[in-house]
Parts: structure tokens; C-alpha cells; sequence
């Protein structure tokens, strides 16, 4: 479910400072509003900054003398940017059009139009009275002339952008540079270039321009995805000069780094880290023994909250270190992502008293590992009592319900799927959850489960 968070007003019947205004959002349940996917639609959201600007319009006509006691601080709709580039570009067309339209009744461009507008364009929008508008924002080539126009123009309006995460899509090295200086440095929390055709240079090169933001916590990119390069395992150098920059980030807690070939640099890279990580997104980076072996014993296992080692051998030849890794973060994981890891029943079977021990899991992903329905049925029997906060699984491609399977058994089993003879199996499990009485538990695709965000775990 996404979120729609409005601090200060009442989302259902006015625009006004709630009582507990001195709260944080996420504990006053009186400033905050949950949307439904269904209601994540244009008009409604439309809907709720007309509210905003018929406010702004307001108090500019009352003038500063006539603040409501009771006024609008911020309107948060960040958490609305994976609903698809179009939308991204929607929602960047809404942004604009109301902050020029906030600017047009603070600066009196329509005096024109009526006596009253008239008579409030000599009045000057108070400071105190300013709307901040926090959204997120997804830099791509068909936005980006008019993102950058956008916040070039934030400052003279009485709506205030601020961008809480940035994630930059198919962008240049140069496109990107011309963004930093504009984002507010108090306000900017990620940066996501994983989409991004980027060579080494050009990324410690940026991160070199992020330590100007003090609020800086999540950081994720990706080498050239070329084929090639992604084979190629990082240099020592490289993994120094990489390490460099981000011991300049005091507040970082987690870092992705997907298909890069870490090999034996996991150590180099993070071990001089002052502060531990709590999220770490290592699929596809050819973790080797040596580094399992240092995240285990690390001053980040014990602070790891989100794990990701899809597509990585962490169980051929290394099953021991990956069960001491599970041990050491078993007091603070949440979420595990082990699919594609070529987990098979004895090693799950060998594994289940370690996740067990994980009693604040809510995620866990299996997909494509060649399991059977067997072990999962095993893991669901004692799942409820011993994993009470378990909500979200991806389920694997059981080999029980293939056909056809090779004897060499394929990294992915997809296509060797029986649909009917996996339905069959998966309602059983669900049938099995009812009859317990838990409703919590939800099967996901690996697709869906990848959505989950570190900071709302």
C-alpha cells in the first residue's frame, strides 16, 4: 500500500494544523492519510493540491494579519515515484502547474482578473505561512527540462518543492551534475543512479558533490551494465577510492550496489566505515567466502535490517559462514532476499532453525530456488509461532510441480513450471494459513516483493 502523508491539516474535511502539531507525522495518527492504490489517481490528488492552493489563495486574501491559528506547514506525497514513468511524468505536470499557480496569487499576475485578486496582489505572502510540498522525484530524459525548470522556480513561490528521494534514470553523468546544486541540501535523503549507464570514475566523481547533503542516508548505483564489465571483479583501487567517499557520509545507512563484481572487495569497500549499515544490497556481485566471512563478522551484522544477496553462490561451499551471517543478524533482520542463491532442500532445511531465530523477519524471498513444496510446507508448520512478524514471501519455483527438468538443473526454473500443479500448491498453503487463523502472511512474486523500501521496514 502507498502512502499519502499530510502533516498538519486534516486530509478529510479542512485544511488545519492538527492539535498535536508539535508530533512527528508518523506517530500523530491525526496528521496522516492513508491512499489505497485505487485512490493513487490523478483527479484525487489534483483533488488535494487545488485544496492546497485555494488555502494559499486564502491567506493571501485574508493578508498576514489573518493567519488561521490552525494553518497547513507541509503536504507529504513522497512515496508515489515507482507508479511507472508516465505517471512520474503526470505527477511532475501536476507539480509544476501548482506552484506556478501558488506564484501567480503571491505575486498578483491575475490582478487583473477580479477587484479581489486585485486588492491582494499589494499584499506580501508571509513567510510563516509557506507550504512545503515534499515529493519524490525520478530524473529522465523526457522530465528533465522540466524538472530542472521546476526547481529553479521553487524558491520564488510561497509552494515549496523538496525532494526527499532522487532516482535518475538514463542520464548522463553530465545531466546529473546540473541537478545536485538545485536540491535542497537539508532535505535530500537518497540518491538511486542503479539505472544509470555509469563507469567508476563518473561515480565516485558524484558522490564527491553529495556531501553537501547533511540529511544523506541511502545510496544506490550500478556499474555499466555491459556484460563484460559486469563480469569484471573490482579493483583494489577502485574499491579504496570508492570506500574514500563514502566514509565522508556520517548518516549513511544503506548502500546497493547491484551487479557490480565485488569479489573479494566487500571488505576494502565497507570495513572502513565508521557507523554501521542497516540495509545492504548485494544481488549479483559475486560474493566470494571471504567476503560472507567479514559481513558476518562485521559491526554491520548486527545492524542489518534489510539484507539482499540475490543471484550470489552463498550456499555451495559456504552454508556454514551464511548460517553465522544469519546468527549475527538475527536480532535486528527484517528482510532477506535469498533468491536465485541455488538453496536447495537439505541446505533449507539446514537453514530453517537459523531464520527461526530471526524473530523480527517480516519479508523473505525464495524465489527460483530449486526447492521443493515439501520444505516450504515444513517451514509454514512452525512460521507462525516462531517468525510472528512474517507478512510477505516469495515462494520458489518448486521442482515438484516441473516438468521436464534437465539433469543439470538451470539457474532459473521458470519455464519448467506447471501453472496448474503450482496453483494447486500454493492454495493448499493459503487453505493451511486460514484454517490457523492467520491472515498476515501473504505470498508475493519476486517482482512484487522487490518493492519493499528500507525506510518504511
Amino acid at each position: 500500500m502507498r502512502r499519502l502523508r499530510v502533516k498538519c491539516w486534516n486530509l478529510c474535511h479542512r485544511l488545519q494544523m492538527c492539535r498535536h502539531c508539535s508530533w512527528s507525522y508518523k506517530k500523530c495518527p491525526e496528521c496522516i492519510g492513508i491512499l489505497t492504490p485505487d485512490e493513487l489517481r490523478k483527479n484525487k490528488i489534483d483533488a488535494i493540491l487545488s485544496g492546497v492552493i485555494s488555502y494559499i489563495r486564502n491567506v493571501i486574501m485574508d493578508g498576514s494579519q489573518q493567519l488561521p491559528y490552525r494553518r497547513l506547514k507541509q503536504l507529504d506525497m513522497t512515496g508515489l515515484h515507482d507508479t511507472g514513468i508516465t505517471c512520474n511524468l503526470k505527477l511532475i505536470r501536476l507539480w509544476v502547474r501548482s506552484i506556478r499557480q501558488a506564484q501567480i496569487y503571491s505575486s498578483g499576475l491575475q490582478s487583473q482578473s477580479s477587484p479581489q485578486v486585485a486588492a491582494a496582489s499589494s499584499v506580501t505572502f508571509p513567510a510563516e505561512a509557506s507550504v512545503t510540498l515534499r515529493v519524490d522525484l525520478i530524473l529522465c530524459p523526457p522530465s528533465a527540462d522540466m524538472l530542472k525548470e521546476l526547481l529553479q522556480e521553487n524558491t520564488n513561490s510561497p509552494l515549496h518543492l523538496k525532494c526527499r528521494d532522487f532516482y535518475m534514470t538514463f542520464m548522463s553523468f553530465r545531466d546529473m551534475l546540473r541537478f545536485l546544486p538545485i536540491l535542497d541540501p537539508l532535505e535530500l535523503r537518497r540518491v538511486d543512479i542503479s539505472h544509470c549507464f555509469m563507469t567508476f570514475e563518473y561515480i565516485v566523481c558524484l558522490m564527491s558533490h553529495f556531501t553537501t547533503f547533511q540529511n544523506f542516508q541511502s545510496f544506490r548505483l550500478a556499474l555499466n551494465i555491459n556484460k563484460v564489465l559486469y563480469l569484471e571483479p573490482l579493483l583494489n583501487t577502485h574499491a579504496e577510492l570508492l570506500a574514500a567517499e563514502l566514509r565522508k557520509f556520517r548518516w549513511l545507512k544503506e548502500i546497493g550496489l547491484p551487479r557490480v563484481c565485488l569479489s573479494d572487495q566487500v571488505k576494502n569497500l565497507l570495513g572502513s566505515l565508521q557507523y554501521p549499515l542497516e540495509s545492504l544490497h548485494l544481488s549479483s556481485c559475486s560474493l566470494t567466502k571471504k567476503d560472507l566471512t567479514y559481513l558476518a563478522r562485521s559491526h554491520h551484522s548486527t545492524h542489518l535490517i534489510k539484507l539482499d544477496l540475490t543471484d550470489n553462490d552463498i550456499i555451495v561451499q559456504q552454508l556454514d559462514i551464511f548460517l553465522e551471517l544469519l546468527k549475527s543478524a538475527s536480532k535486528s533482520l527484517k528482510w532477506l532476499n535469498v533468491a536465485m542463491c541455488r538453496i536447495k532442500d537439505n541446505d533449507f532445511y539446514a537453514t530453517l532453525p537459523y531464520l527461526y531465530s530471526c524473530s523480527r523477519l517480516s519479508h523473505l524471498g525464495l524465489s527460483d530456488n530449486p526447492l521443493s513444496s515439501k520444505s516450504i510446507f515444513i517451514f509454514l508448520e512452525s512460521s507462525h509461532h516462531k517468525l510472528p512478524n512474517l507478512k510477505l514471501m516469495s515462494l520458489p519455483v518448486f521442482l515438484d510441480c516441473c516438468q521436464n527438468l534437465p539433469q543439470s538443473l538451470p539457474r532459473l526454473l521458470g519455464s519448467y513450471m506447471n501453472v496448474e500443479m503450482t496453483s494447486k500448491v500454493i492454495t493448499k498453503m493459503k487453505q493451511i494459513l486460514i484454517s490457523r487463523g492467520d491472515f498476515t502472511l501473504e505470498f508475493a512474486t519476486r517482482f512484487n516483493f522487490d518493492l519493499s523500501d528500507y525506510f518504511d521496514l
